[in-house]
């Protein structure tokens, strides 16, 4: 899936949640949708994950199952198979998604949008674009499948 076509879906979403930040994602939005999940988030939860980028590995989509912020695993959606552990970082917990927008902040992106999720603040949507005049460097992620445990 192009960048592009997350942006259109993080417009779509905007209409539905009211929460897409525009071209660079807002301080206050983030920190307001981190707050929202520091005060929601359960003890143990499932989430789905796809990773979208032109590079490896594969993006998934993987299940990250979580308790007390601990991962108990990472297993892809299609096959079954766990996540191999050189790869586990690909596919972040709720918290490493935060770590995912807040990183690319400090590195200077040129572009970062991110849809929360209205009641709980967890990134739906984060797609990122380092350095406009460079082709196929964007990073992207979607969830689905939020699932309290």
């Amino acid at each position: 899936m192009r960048l592009t076509s997350l942006t259109f879906a993080c417009l779509a979403a905007a209409a539905t949640l009211g929460a897409c930040d525009g071209p660079t994602a807002p301080e206050r939005q983030l920190q307001a949708a981190r707050l929202k999940w520091e005060r929601t988030r359960p003890a143990a939860y499932a989430i789905t994950i796809a990773r979208y980028c032109f590079c490896a590995p594969g993006g998934g989509p993987v299940i990250v199952s979580v308790r007390d912020g601990v991962v108990e695993s990472r297993t892809y959606v299609n096959s079954g198979a766990a996540v191999a552990p050189t790869d586990a970082d690909y596919f972040p917990t709720v918290d490493g998604l935060f770590e995912v927008i807040e990183d690319a902040r400090r590195q200077g992106a040129d572009a970062i949008n991110a849809t929360y999720d209205p009641t709980r603040g967890f990134p739906v949507v984060i797609s990122i674009d380092y350095v406009r005049e460079i082709a196929d460097e964007e990073l992207s992620y979607r969830t689905t499948n939020f699932q309290p445990r």
